[in-house]
């Protein structure tokens, strides 16, 4: 993969871009990754996608290779990063995969900028209960799911304050909004979210569909990244005929 030259920036921009890296060419397709996490989670789908696609992996702020940039206080902070990266690198429209914390993250995004998200997929996403009503097990299974996200280029953020932007996501409304064709994808031993969820929050989203991976678990996206490809691979040649 190549990053992205932060030379090329306006210097006025330069000090709060995002660490990227992009490879292949093609139609583009942006990963966002989840809380604890870094772009290098998606290395397994980025890899072989990137034959077919012009793949964009950056790292939020406060995590990986962007750590000199604080840790943003929302969901619609980390959204509005992430477009303003697409804006530098002269990215109109684009396919967007998130992951887990990722996903809510992607759904601001595709609810905000409807002409430029095209297509997207949440992978394992955030349950939609809203965060007054969930259960102490509830958040003991968001905790869970970050704890298995997180990996150890994630840098040295603050692992509470993810903790906390995951706990409170509340994305039912940007769900709602979203116009784009939507793959919602889960393991079927996913304690976060549940087959049945993954079913509702596809139901919610205008034109959804959900997947279960068979024999999936949290750790869906290291894992599985095969069964993963021969999900997305086809769905995106899918999408593409209508772009």
């Amino acid at each position: 993969m190549t990053a992205l030259s932060l030379r090329a920036i306006p210097a006025t921009r330069r000090a709060s871009a995002l660490y990227c890296a992009t490879s292949g060419s093609g139609f583009p397709l942006l990963f966002i990754h989840g809380f604890g996490a870094s772009g290098d989670e998606f290395q397994p789908l980025a890899s072989q996608l990137a034959q077919r696609y012009q793949t964009i992996v950056p790292d939020l702020r406060g995590h990986g290779r962007s750590r000199r940039l604080p840790l943003a206080d929302s969901i619609e902070r980390m959204a509005t990063d992430v477009g303003d990266l697409l804006d530098l690198l002269g990215i109109g429209r684009t396919f967007v995969v998130g992951h887990a914390g990722g996903s809510a993250i992607a759904a601001h995004l595709a609810a905000d900028q409807p002409a430029r998200v095209c297509g997207l997929v949440l992978i394992s996403p955030p349950a939609i209960t809203p965060p007054e009503r969930r259960s102490f097990g509830a958040r003991l299974r968001d905790g869970l799911s970050a704890a298995l996200n997180r990996n150890d280029n994630a840098g040295d953020h603050d692992a509470q304050a993810c903790q906390r932007l995951l706990q409170k996501a509340d994305y039912r409304a940007q769900l709602r909004s979203i116009t784009a064709p939507t793959l919602v994808i889960a393991g079927d031993h996913d304690p976060n979210p549940t087959a049945r969820q993954v079913r509702e929050i596809a139901h919610m989203v205008g034109n959804g569909t959900s997947v279960i991976v068979r024999g999936g678990s949290a750790s869906l996206l290291p894992k599985h990244a095969d069964a993963l490809i021969d999900v997305l691979a086809p769905w995106f040649e899918q999408q593409e005929r209508t772009v």
